[in-house]
């Protein structure tokens, strides 16, 4: 018996019971790393992450900065090795990479060894390059995806900093337990918006079959923590649908990136937990109907709108990404059924002549 491929929509699916099994052992999870940030005094933490694990770090990126009161920057590692690298000892540097194989991850692990400074990685795979270098690999609490378009894996890093974030804080003294428990109960509170998010974003595919066939642009907009997530459905919806996938801030998106519109774009606008943002990027998604033949609002509220995915379930702006999430890779998952699975072959020559995974990533994951 032919055992069955999993899937993007299989691992979405598996999400929201990843992410309560992670909150339940939070400490046990974390610990690691909260013992090497708490043992001494950091002026800031770096995050150095590529692709959807740099996505993954920016939507858990404002809730860990809310937080920790630290400043916190996100550096892609070709910026970080070549451009931005004036760090010092009083940085907490870790760098990601949910395959631990990721080539310009592993040169930014290089540089800060050859400065020497402790080389901190966060991975799904600990047996991976990552642990031929790191003076300490960490295990986000994913596993390892099959697939290449990762989905699983963005929302339990963004979560895992978030975790990371509650007990380092508590460790520290800075919260306390009741606090701690508020933010994670608000974290699973999430979960019931993905499992929302994704009957709703259903519903929305089976009502716009030939729109989504027929997609070949897309603006995504946000704002707040949910720029994060607007950052990774446009990554994911051009892996997938091999289409041109653009995000922008929705009040950036106004100041020129809109000219280009014609009904051939679609619109992706993602709501945040901020009303007073929220009435600008209602009426950016209805001025689109205007052009768009497929405007698409990401919301938390009951709506008749047939081209609203929306969840009853209200939460705090920075813990939203975890929940909106869901929506791209089902979207995505769907709409590229069209390409039958065949990439370009052309990029076959380009992925050999510009790898970005060491010798050892699995072939059967996809380059990307």
């Amino acid at each position: 018996m032919t055992e069955k491929k999993v899937t993007m929509i299989d691992y979405v699916q598996q999400t929201p019971a990843q992410v309560r099994y992670n909150v339940e052992r939070s400490k046990e999870l974390t610990k690691s790393l909260v013992d090497e940030y708490t043992a001494r005094e950091y002026k800031r933490i770096i995050i150095v992450a590529c692709g959807s694990s740099h996505n993954g770090s920016l939507c858990g990126l404002p809730f860990l900065q809310k937080v920790t009161g630290k400043e916190v920057l996100l550096i892609p590692p070709f910026t970080f090795v070549h451009f931005k690298n004036d760090f010092s000892d009083d940085d907490f540097i870790v760098v990601v990479s949910q395959s631990g194989r990721s080539t310009n991850a592993i040169e930014a692990l290089e540089l800060l060894k050859a400065r020497g400074h402790r080389t901190i990685g966060i991975t799904s795979d600990v047996n991976s390059d990552f642990k031929d270098i790191c003076d300490l690999t960490i295990d986000w609490g994913v596993g390892v995806e099959t697939v290449g378009y990762v989905t699983k894996g963005v929302v339990t890093l963004a979560e895992y900093f978030m975790l990371f974030g509650i007990e380092a804080q508590l460790a520290k003294g800075k919260i306390t337990e009741e606090e701690a428990d508020c933010y994670k109960k608000e974290i699973l509170k999430s979960m019931e918006a993905h499992e929302q998010l994704q009957a709703s974003t259903q519903k929305y595919i089976d009502t716009h079959v030939k729109e989504l066939y027929n997609m070949q642009e897309l603006y995504v907009i946000s704002a707040g923590a949910n720029l994060g997530t607007a950052t990774e459905a446009a990554l994911k919806i051009s892996e997938t649908v091999k289409i041109h996938a653009t995000v922008y801030e929705c009040e950036e998106f106004l100041h020129g990136p809109l000219y280009p519109m014609t009904p051939k774009y679609a619109v992706l606008a993602y709501d945040t937990g901020n009303k007073a943002a929220n009435s600008r990027i209602e009426a950016i998604y209805e001025a689109s109907k205007g052009i768009s033949t497929m405007p698409i609002l990401v919301t938390c509220g009951e709506c008749d709108d047939p081209d609203v995915i929306s969840t009853n379930v209200e939460l705090m702006d920075e813990v939203m990404p975890l929940a909106y999430l869901a929506v791209a890779p089902l979207i995505g998952d769907f709409a590229s059924r069209r390409l039958e699975a065949q990439e370009n072959p052309l990029l076959e020559e380009f992925q050999k002549k510009c790898a970005t995974k060491s010798k050892k990533y699995p072939k059967e994951f996809g380059q990307w």
